[in-house]
């Protein structure tokens, strides 16, 4: 039998010493029993407890967070006694091939920890499979295709909040067709990342009239737009505010500074780190802006929220990790970073 390994171990937050320290008793025990299997037991102390110790404590937090312009605590209020499972929000990840699998995951996983009360992943068979056991979280529905299947995401989106389409998804003719038939499809407002983007940059039109955000990088920002992304903050300002005109949209432009854009408005976020150079992170920043879609909040609101609290987890990890954070480790963080408000 081999060793099972979750690249997603759980974390809670605390109140006083006493329960700090249970807390870090539980999180330790938890991560011996993911990375251990029979005779075989856990001989490195476990990374992601090794964060929760260098977090702050609570009568520390009010001088070792940053100065912020999202308040969290507008989208997080305190939950009523009568509430019941679907209330924050039930997100639909479509994507994944049999190439890619783990960014569904990091989608998936990052909408639960951000506050979506569900988080369904419809992919190929191999990539659902694979996804399936990350985490007894998730729920996943295989397709026979090689991409996600029209028909059964529409038919799926017809009980969830919000959608999040294209991340794992290999670049053919056919698959653009089944991406752009979705979105044009779909009555649930939309994230559209990585080839989803390449989809829609071929035909502007499907996504008009929809609430959606677009999650480019420098490189998707060329094929959405047709030139280069700027060098100039200025530039690029304007240029995200051109974007999102033109796709009738909200658009995140994801580097080392972050620029949202609605078309009227610009925000620019500055929290993050250099160390989060990974792969992963715009998979985290599309789940997490599905679940505020989820929740209820604006596109543009959702996207400069998601921003945020990608790059203070990132601030956060990095301080630990360092040359070797990796996205997953900025999962157990967000609702540290949604606590913090």
């Amino acid at each position: 039998m081999h060793p099972t390994v979750s690249l997603f171990p759980a974390v809670g937050s605390w109140s006083s010493p006493g329960e700090r320290k249970l807390l870090e008793d539980y999180y330790d025990a938890a991560w011996t029993l993911r990375v251990s299997g029979p005779n075989k037991p856990c001989s490195q102390e476990p990374r992601l407890f090794q964060a929760v110790k260098s977090l702050p404590s609570p009568n520390q937090r009010a001088t070792t967070c940053p100065a912020r312009e999202v308040n969290l605590s507008q989208f997080y209020r305190k939950r009523g006694k009568n509430v019941r499972k679907g209330d924050f929000g039930r997100v639909i990840i479509a994507g994944g091939s049999d190439r890619y699998s783990g960014c569904l995951g990091l989608n998936a996983l990052a909408a639960l920890r951000s506050g979506a009360d569900l988080a369904i992943v419809v992919a190929p068979k191999r990539a659902a499979d694979i996804v399936a056991g990350y985490s007894p979280d998730l729920i996943t529905i295989p397709c026979n295709s090689p991409f996600p299947e029209p028909e059964i995401v529409l038919e799926v989106l017809n009980n969830a909040d919000s959608l999040v389409i294209g991340c794992g998804v290999v670049r053919t003719i056919k698959a653009h067709a089944a991406l752009l038939h979705i979105i044009q499809g779909s009555e649930r407002p939309i994230v559209a990342d990585a080839e989803a983007l390449h989809a829609l940059a071929s035909r502007p039109d499907v996504g008009r009239g929809k609430r959606l955000v677009l999650t480019p990088n420098a490189g998707e920002f060329q094929v959405l737009a047709g030139r280069p992304w700027p060098t100039s903050n200025k530039e690029r300002a304007a240029s995200v505010k051109s974007l999102a005109k033109r796709y009738q949209s909200s658009v995140i432009l994801k580097g080392a500074l972050d620029f949202i854009s609605d078309g009227d408005r610009v925000s620019i976020d500055k929290v993050g780190s250099p160390y989060l150079t990974k792969g992963g992170y715009g998979d985290l920043l599309a789940g997490i802006t599905g679940a505020l879609l989820a929740r209820g909040s604006s596109p543009f609101d959702a996207a400069r929220v998601a921003a945020y609290m990608v790059g203070r987890a990132g601030e956060m990890a990095a301080k630990t990790f360092g040359e070797g954070t990796i996205a997953s480790d900025l999962l157990p963080l967000l609702p540290l970073i949604i606590r913090e408000g």
